[in-house]
């Protein structure tokens, strides 16, 4: 083979390996920044405290970190357990779901699916959607809820209460409950 078919085949190549290289793929996909922010873990444990003492700890199975600039959130797609402590660390409460939820933005919890939480000292709440707003410290639900508590049993729709689970409001409440004599 001659010197200039020599060059003309490799000239040929070259130009057909950048004529692949510059042609449009159909199958590319072009992702922002913000769509790849995404953390993936397995068997998590979040501790949340505030003058280096505890005050809740989560855990779950799985958890997706989704750190984007405009709606960072934890995802617990495969469920999640949380625990609350109060100021001495002694551990006041439980929470679980099948799915849970956290806006690091607007500091709320979602919890969905047999969600169950359960106070030490006041009770079990179970319900299918609970919210919980951390900055107010209140937790409502509109979903069909029922409140365990001593020898009562109550449920209702539109609960709310504080993170203690130690002031409730349920409207129209059914079911058997205590009542109080009145004080003459």
């Amino acid at each position: 083979m001659s010197r200039i078919a020599k060059f003309g085949l490799i000239n040929v190549l070259v130009a057909l390996f950048f004529a692949q290289c510059s042609s449009k793929n159909n199958d590319a996909q072009t992702f922002s920044r913000d769509q790849l922010a995404i953390e993936k873990g397995t068997d998590v444990e979040i501790i949340y405290s505030d003058s280096a003492k505890v005050k809740v700890r989560v855990t779950g199975k799985k958890m997706n970190y989704f750190t984007e600039s405009t709606n960072p959130r934890q995802e617990f797609p495969e469920g999640v357990i949380i625990y609350f402590y109060d100021e001495n660390q002694k551990q006041i409460s439980i929470l679980t779901a099948k799915y849970g939820i956290r806006d690091e933005r607007k500091r709320t919890v979602t919890a969905r699916d047999s969600v169950v939480w359960t106070s030490l000292t006041d009770g079990k709440l179970e319900t299918d959607e609970l919210y919980w707003d951390e900055k107010t410290n209140k937790v409502r639900s509109t979903k069909f809820t029922t409140i365990t508590r001593d020898k009562e049993k109550i449920y209702g729709f539109d609960f709310e209460t504080d993170d203690r689970l130690s002031h409730w409001l349920l409207k129209n409440p059914k079911g058997t409950m205590k009542v109080q004599s009145p004080i003459n």
